[in-house]
């Protein structure tokens, strides 16, 4: 007979491979032009393991938050597979389905100070770690490389919290003192890997109230005590990463106040709509400020925020804590990514439900395990058993069906702008500028004039939209009116490094190199590690036939990270080859 050990075994077997097979398509996706290039591909800071770039990680608030680990976890990959996406894929797949076990670990543990059975525990755990690993709103933290973040801030996350339950439970002095710190460390580990980890010292406080029961009025101040390196912790995370999102806040002049509360409240709701019901599932859902925050809608959702608030409150005065402790765990932790302090422009995302929601899996594993009891006193009992079976068996199948149809809206850079331009609500302006990169890059200028004319349209101070419409100029031959476009966007942006690079090349097609380097040299004053500066000058060097200058900023360039170019090492005398021109 095969003992209950192999029964957990085989069933966790089940459960990862689960995960596996219905997010394996990731790995055949593409980098998309969303971050991934910025962090991962383009990022010559990861792009080896060294002092100068684990220095660098510490201290970066590149993108506008300080996650070291994270950056580390990608020059480990970028170290190991280079810039192939299957990897990061794969990667990113793999700690989702560790989490998934991990969750399903956690409610076992959980469960143990309810009087539930061992069989009806993990009933609910493997019920609860199935559906929360398979839902589609699981798909952009897992199929979007650069939210590696997310998947590995809750492994580190979840584990703390596993570690946790230990130490409470634990009566040796010894032991205690060993799980605290593992459990402080794994914290700590998770803040390095994502901001929204901060909310962990408040979670190990509800988890004290209900199911541990050790949070009493009498042991209040003890309890928060006992948290207080853990709220050290996460304290100095985020003001670590309000320096880093500085001037990039949104500020209330462009998004008062009110605006920011009310969809806070249409967000909760959102959430929790989009987990029992996933449809019409965006990549960026725009803020938009023409709609009226305080309409019907809007209304509607702060009214019933507010009463299911108010009944959970009330429930748990009355001993009845489950209900309180799901929905408390779900403010606590979707708490910084409401909008509050905005950091960008969108009203919500996919992605901030990874953590948020595992209350209300472990509600429907709970519900589940119940459903399983009833059925066996029935008088068909083995009957009624297969007929749940048979909806859970369903209900996965049209999860996961729907998720990797979600998968696949993030194939490719043009897959994914294409969904959102197609089937959004309120289409950013972002959406048709990064469509508008990819027909340029596909040689399809006309197409990609319309949509970086469009994206100028909405958004018409925006001076990356009116830099994509000079190079469409300039590509289609009439550089002169490129130039001009961009000494207007100097003129409003004198430290736009960036469109120094664009004033260079087009001087340098122009054949006046001398205009050319200088105009690179103030790019680099600007950003002295500009690779693309850095290039082009070595290029307009070589022309100017200066190799040893040329020589001199393109070992600079390298000794940046950047990748080397055969066509110049070719140039620098290497090897007789056709002339190297800038293009």
């Amino acid at each position: 007979m095969i003992s209950y050990r192999a029964i957990r075994l085989y069933c966790y077997l089940l459960l990862w491979f689960a995960i596996l097979m219905v997010f394996m398509p990731c790995v055949g996706n593409q980098f998309v032009d969303w971050d991934d290039l910025a962090f991962v591909t383009r990022n010559h800071h990861i792009s080896t393991i060294s002092p100068a770039s684990i220095r660098w990680m510490l201290t970066t608030f590149y993108q506008g938050a300080w996650h070291p680990l994270t950056w580390f976890s990608h020059a480990l990959d970028r170290s190991l597979w280079g810039a192939s996406s299957t990897y990061h894929h794969l990667v990113n797949v793999l700690i989702h389905s560790l989490n998934v076990l991990l969750f399903c670990s956690l409610v076992v543990r959980l469960l143990q100070a309810k009087v539930l059975s061992q069989r009806l525990q993990y009933i609910t755990a493997f019920t609860a770690a199935l559906f929360f690993g398979i839902h589609p709103l699981r798909v952009e933290s897992v199929a979007w490389v650069a939210q590696r973040k997310d998947v590995l801030c809750a492994f580190f996350f979840l584990a703390s919290l596993i570690v946790y339950l230990s130490y409470a439970r634990s009566e040796s002095s010894g032991s205690r003192g060993r799980y605290y710190l593992i459990s402080l460390a794994l914290c700590f580990a998770a803040l390095l890997s994502k901001p929204m980890a901060m909310t962990l010292p408040f979670v190990l406080l509800l988890i004290d109230w209900y199911p541990l029961e050790r949070l009493t009025a009498s042991t209040f101040w003890s309890r928060v005590r006992e948290k207080i390196p853990f709220f050290v912790l996460a304290g100095l995370t985020a003001f670590l990463n309000m320096l880093a999102a500085g001037e990039g806040a949104v500020p209330f002049s462009y998004v008062p106040a009110h605006m920011r509360i009310m969809n806070a409240f249409c967000a909760l709701v959102f959430y929790v709509r989009q987990t029992i019901a996933p449809s019409n599932l965006m990549p960026l859902y725009q803020l938009d400020r023409s709609l009226d925050y305080f309409g019907p809608r809007f209304i509607f959702c702060a009214v019933l925020v507010s009463l299911v608030t108010i009944v959970c409150v009330w429930r748990a005065w009355k001993r009845d804590r489950l209900w309180a402790a799901v929905w408390f765990y779900y403010l606590i932790t979707i708490g910084p990514a409401l909008g509050l302090f905005m950091s960008y422009r969108h009203a919500m995302a996919d992605r901030y439900t990874y953590l948020p929601t595992l209350g209300f899996w472990l509600l429907f594993g709970l519900g589940v395990s119940r459903l399983w009891e009833v059925s066996g006193r029935l008088s068909a009992p083995r009957a009624a058993k297969g007929g749940l079976i048979a909806c859970l068996v369903l209900l996965a199948f049209a999860y996961g069906h729907q998720t990797q149809r979600q998968i696949s809206v993030w194939r490719n850079s043009e897959t994914l702008w294409g969904h959102v331009i197609q089937h959004g609500k309120y289409v950013p302006a972002l959406a048709y500028f990064s469509l508008g990169k990819i027909m340029e890059n596909k040689g399809e200028y006309d197409k990609a004039m319309a949509y970086y004319q469009t994206a100028l349209s909405l958004n018409p101070k925006n001076n990356r939209y009116r830099a994509g419409i000079a190079n469409i100029i300039s590509k289609k031959g009439n550089r002169k009116e490129a130039l001009r476009i961009y000494e207007q966007i100097l003129q409003e942006e004198p430290d736009n490094s960036g469109a120094y690079v664009n004033v260079g090349r087009i001087l340098a097609l122009m054949g006046r190199l001398d205009q050319a380097v200088k105009a690179f040299d103030r790019a680099l004053q600007l950003q002295p590690d500009n690779g693309q500066a850095l290039l082009l000058i070595a290029i307009a060097y070589l022309e100017k036939g200066d190799k040893a200058t040329a020589l001199d900023y393109y070992d600079k360039y390298l000794s940046k990270g950047f990748p080397a170019k055969p066509e110049v090492d070719r140039e620098l005398g290497k090897t007789t080859s056709n002339p190297l021109h800038i293009r």
